[in-house]
């Protein structure tokens, strides 16, 4: 059975997700930023949709670099625990980047073995 004082706590959790807390990207902040880098038009819809990802993202990265923090033993988020949960996010995708690029290299290399392959190498007896 949880104390008195872990119930109070628990609760104050659980209204910290449902309380209204301003949205940290405006939708007309974001419409504005989309235009200012784009000439093409934009429906709310999208606005909506792309407000709702980065405030999902933020969100995520927050999490991660609190969790960094509380492992690091402070209970302050600094400039280093986001990096890290940023480099968290970015991590997969520059290993898929880097992989695309290594199978590149293996490609022009196979290829080029092909080419000097006395099996595959067409015209190469032709005089």
């Amino acid at each position: 059975m949880a104390a008195e004082g872990e119930d109070s706590e628990q609760e104050e959790s659980d209204n910290k997700d449902t309380e209204d807390v301003a949205p940290p990207v405006k939708p007309t902040s974001l419409k504005k930023f989309v235009k200012h880098h784009s000439d093409k038009r934009t429906g709310s819809d999208a606005i909506d949709l792309l407000q709702s990802h980065l405030e999902f993202t933020a969100k995520r990265l927050w999490l991660e670099a609190g969790k960094h923090a509380e492992d690091e033993g402070r209970k302050t988020v600094q400039e280093e625990d986001i990096q890290h949960a940023i480099d968290q996010l970015t991590e997969p995708h520059d290993l898929i980047k880097q992989t695309a690029n290594k199978l590149e290299w293996m490609k022009d290399d196979l290829d080029r073995q092909v080419e000097q392959s006395i099996l595959y190498a067409e015209n190469r007896y032709d005089r």
